[in-house]
């Protein structure tokens, strides 16, 4: 599946009131464990929510589609392979959790099983928070990485980005 694209099936054919979501950053990257995880844990591929875009933006179609159904109260139950898969932008996850909080629905990390409990302990809030901020260092150490092997390449005199013209 391309970079960008999504795919969306309508939740609860088999699995009634629950719907799974799935995203990689890039079409490059492996959908495979999580689908496979997911498969196991009572879904079917062709209902489970996936991007293939950055969890950095927000507007992944998919994601969107997610958010409504929950808004539009067809879904109880969310479940993620890992909670970062929603995305790593921890400003739009603390919304999510707002969304899901407003609306009654449950969240199911098959990678983290204390998610399901983040409103009833403390314990469970703040391992979903620190999740949470997981997610987001996860991206900033991404974007250090990126900068310092930019700059390490363009020290050694190699050309980034599109290639040169030939001048004719």
């Amino acid at each position: 599946m391309p970079a960008g694209k999504s795919t969306v099936v309508q939740p609860g054919i088999h699995n009634p009131g629950k719907v799974a979501y799935a995203r990689v950053s890039a079409d490059h990257q492996n959908l495979d464990s999580q689908l496979d995880a997911l498969v196991s844990a009572g879904f079917r591929k062709n209902e489970i929510l996936v991007d293939v875009e950055s969890g950095t933006h927000d507007g992944r179609k998919a994601y969107q589609d997610l958010c409504e159904l929950i808004r539009k109260g067809n879904i109880s139950e969310v479940w993620v392979y890992r909670i970062d898969r929603l995305g790593r932008n921890h400003y739009e996850l603390v919304s999510f959790l707002k969304l899901l909080e407003d609306s009654g629905c449950e969240l199911i990390s098959l990678c983290e099983p204390f998610v399901k409990e983040w409103r009833s302990f403390s314990w469970a809030f703040r391992a979903t928070w620190e999740a949470l901020g997981d997610a987001r260092y996860e991206l900033m150490r991404l974007k250090e990485r990126q900068k310092a092997g930019i700059t390490a390449a363009k020290g050694r005199g190699k050309h980034l980005g599109r290639p040169r013209k030939k001048k004719s």
